[in-house]
């Protein structure tokens, strides 16, 4: 478990909101892959952090992240769940991100097998000795800090009257209708393979009186033996932060 309010890495807080929402999974790869900011195109440095969005449940999971060495670019892929059919309201977010280890890592060995038709994707790990202290940590960091920046982030766009009447409470202190500490991540739910990684899964869950955020994870370092595309790649499933707020506010059940 992390407290939801301390310790993780940055996020934009408009990832709360949907202009912002749509490069939520480019945002997130910066702190699970340990990215030195400084290195970033908005910092004055040479990389940065893309997204593809798909539409279709399908098409993602036929996606893969990637890099693109022309560019510089981190790529992710990212599908969102929705409550509606209209496809307004965000519950849950899986992205693909790049592993911080495959940053520095060179082209795929000769002879590897790309993705199929439109989903093939550029035949290297990472950036090669460009990429030389991209990641400022070989070992990722756990989903979990996603969740819990978002936690974060969601309760700091909560007016006072809004948190006062919140039905869950990420901080220390009691609200009028939550206990404190009633808003928690837990620890990731590792899965060994796509398949075991890509059935539905609860964007929050209620376990007794504690909201519990969890994610469900993949992790494949570059350095396993495997085929070259499946491998640097760390999968998260993501709370949307618009269905976490309208939780915390009572305006849609946990699930």
């Amino acid at each position: 478990m992390l407290p939801a309010l301390a310790g993780a890495a940055p996020i934009p807080g408009t990832t709360t909101t949907s202009s912002g929402f749509f490069r939520f999974c480019a945002e997130a790869q910066i702190p699970i892959a340990n990215i030195d900011t400084a290195k970033l195109v908005e910092n004055g440095g040479e990389f940065t952090t893309g997204a593809t969005l798909y539409r279709s449940e399908a098409d993602f999971v036929s996606s893969k992240s990637s890099v693109v060495t022309a560019s510089k670019t981190i790529q992710t892929t990212q599908w969102t769940q929705y409550t509606d059919v209209n496809q307004t309201q965000p519950k849950l977010v899986r992205c693909k991100f790049r592993t911080g280890e495959s940053l520095d890592q060179g082209a795929w060995p000769n002879g590897e097998g790309n993705n199929g038709g439109r989903f093939d994707v550029e035949p290297t790990f990472g950036f090669g000795p460009a990429g030389a202290g991209l990641s400022t940590n070989a070992v990722d960091q756990p989903c979990e800090v996603i969740n819990a920046t978002t936690i974060s982030n969601v309760w700091a766009s909560l007016s006072p009257t809004e948190k006062n009447q919140a039905l869950y409470n990420p901080t220390g202190t009691a609200t009028a209708n939550a206990a404190p500490n009633t808003l928690v991540t837990i620890a990731d739910d590792m899965k060994a393979s796509g398949p075991a990684w890509t059935p539905p899964v609860p964007a929050v869950i209620l376990n007794g009186s504690v909201l519990e955020v969890q994610s469900r994870a993949l992790l494949v370092p570059s350095t396993i033996i495997n085929l070259a595309r499946f491998l640097g790649a760390h999968y998260c499933t993501l709370v949307a932060p618009e269905f976490l707020k309208r939780v915390i506010l009572g305006q849609a059940a946990p699930s």
